[in-house]
């Protein structure tokens, strides 16, 4: 299973759609700020299954929440924005709310920076903004979780 994670396009539909054409993914999951931007790019394209959530710049969005929780290859996911849980202080209210909800993976944005962690068995996630190009490949096989931070040039 091949998920491309991206946050943080802010109008960027480009950088996203030569993600998609790089990758080839079977999920994508959306980080937030400018949700409209993998809206769109979920009606050109056909094939990933899309999990989206709004950030602080969706004032209009209303078809998205700020949280999900869900599934994958019985890999527990929290995927927020992180707005909610002042991630550009500290990583500790999110950390929290994801070891209380017993997550595998956690996937946010918000901050704009790369970030990768692993703390108690839980891998924390942040692509880095879309916009400047960045974005992340987790990849779920055989009971591991693999992530990789990628660019496009």
């Amino acid at each position: 299973m091949k998920i491309l994670i991206f946050s943080d396009s802010h109008l960027s539909l480009n950088n996203i759609i030569k993600m998609v054409e790089l990758e080839n993914p079977d999920i994508v999951l959306c980080g937030g700020d400018h949700s409209k931007d993998a809206e769109e790019l979920s009606y050109l394209i056909t094939g990933p299954k899309f999990y989206i959530v709004r950030g602080n710049c969706d004032f209009y969005d209303s078809r998205n929440d700020d949280i999900l929780e869900f599934e994958i290859e019985k890999f527990k996911l929290l995927l927020t924005h992180g707005h909610l849980y002042n991630v550009k202080s500290t990583m500790s209210l999110l950390k929290k709310d994801a070891e209380k909800k017993a997550k595998n993976i956690v996937v946010f944005g918000h901050t704009h920076i790369p970030y990768y962690e692993v703390e108690n068995s839980i891998h924390y996630i942040n692509p880095g903004a879309a916009r400047d190009g960045n974005y992340g490949i987790l990849t779920l096989e055989n009971g591991n979780i693999n992530f990789k931070h990628r660019r496009i040039d």
